[in-house]
Parts: structure tokens; C-alpha cells; sequence
């Protein structure tokens, strides 16, 4: 079932957005947001997919986003990178910082989806994703499979100044893994 335009404007309300910071978050004009209220419009599946991320996020980190919506862009350059993780095994990932959401795949097919936000002044990020494991496929967190599609979430911080680096990541199994970064390109400029 789509979002109508009615279930919308209540998650605008109880965002606590305007139509125009609506707009920003998900990087559309006011017009089309007026449209998707409106019903003139229908509203597209990737905004579906983000505000239903964004209703799942624990209050304290989407009033975060919400803070930092209202400051300005975050210090994070978007681009792609490329993402080296160890653990239990070790494999690689592609991943798209753009806004403040993540999103991105890994060579076993798991699907990344999550949201950054910056700390302090001096460029550190905290960064808060979903993995979407599939069935059978271990992970580098302790090699742990299921019999059916699965999430793990991870965390981590960083420095957003520098362009690659090595973390530390926390998983909801309890295991940390290590993991290199290394900035690969800017996103593409739509003309």
C-alpha cells in the first residue's frame, strides 16, 4: 500500500517539520511536497523507504537529524567509498555517504541502510546503519548465519576531514570488527 498524501503530512507533524524543512530533508523542492500532500503527486518509493527509516531511528538520533537539518549540511563531504572490514573473515563494501543517509552493498549481497550525523566541531561523525544480511551467508561478526534474511546493525564514528582511515565497528551481535575507509569519488552533480 502507498503512502497517501494524508499519512505524510501526519509524519511531517509529528516530525515536528515545516513543509520547507520536509523538503530539505529529503532534497526536493516546497512545490513537490505540495504536490504529495495535495494528491496531485504521488509520493515516490525512496522517500517512502526514508521516512520509514527515519520512524524506526530511536527518538534521541532523529531529533539529532532533525537538529542538524535545521543548523545546515553536515561536515561529511558526500561521495562514495570503499569500505575494507575484518572480522571473522573479511570482505568489502561500497558505500554512499550523501546528506546524511548511507546507503550501499557488499560482495555477499547485504544491503546497507543508515544515517550519519556530525559530533563536534572538529569533524567527527557517529554513524548508525542497518545490514540487511541474507539467509545463509555468515558474517564477519564471529561468522554468524541464519536460515532466513536478517539485520545487524553496526556503529562507529570517524573523522569526516579525512578521505581514509581505519575504525572500529560495534555490532548488535557483540562482536566489533575493524574496518578501512578510503574516499573514492564525489557523487555525480545532476544537471
Amino acid at each position: 500500500m502507498s503512502m497517501t498524501g494524508n499519512d505524510l503530512r501526519a509524519m511531517i507533524s509529528a516530525l515536528g517539520l515545516t513543509q520547507a524543512e520536509f523538503g530539505r530533508l529529503v532534497d526536493v523542492s516546497v512545490g513537490a511536497v505540495a504536490q504529495w500532500l495535495s494528491g496531485s503527486r504521488s509520493i515516490p518509493g525512496p522517500v517512502e523507504a526514508y521516512l520509514s527509516l527515519l520512524m524506526r531511528l530511536p527518538s534521541s538520533i532523529r531529533e539529532s537529524e532533525i537538529a542538524q537539518l535545521r543548523k545546515g549540511a553536515t561536515s561529511m563531504k558526500n561521495g562514495m567509498y570503499l569500505i575494507h572490514f575484518k572480522g571473522a573473515g573479511e570482505g568489502y563494501a561500497t558505500l554512499t555517504f550523501q546528506d546524511g543517509i548511507i546507503y550501499g552493498y557488499d560482495e555477499s549481497g547485504a544491503e546497507y541502510d543508515g544515517l550519519y550525523r556530525p559530533v563536534d566541531t572538529q569533524g567527527t561523525i557517529a554513524i548508525n546503519i542497518n545490514v540487511q544480511m541474507k539467509a545463509n551467508v555468515p558474517t564477519v561478526a564471529g561468522g554468524v548465519s541464519k536460515p532466513f534474511d536478517w539485520v545487524l546493525t553496526v556503529s562507529t564514528s570517524l573523522n569526516a576531514n579525512q578521505p581514509q582511515g581505519s575504525v572500529i565497528v560495534q555490532t548488535s551481535l557483540n562482536y566489533p570488527i575493524s574496518a578501512t575507509y578510503r574516499r573514492m569519488r564525489d557523487l555525480p552533480v545532476a544537471a
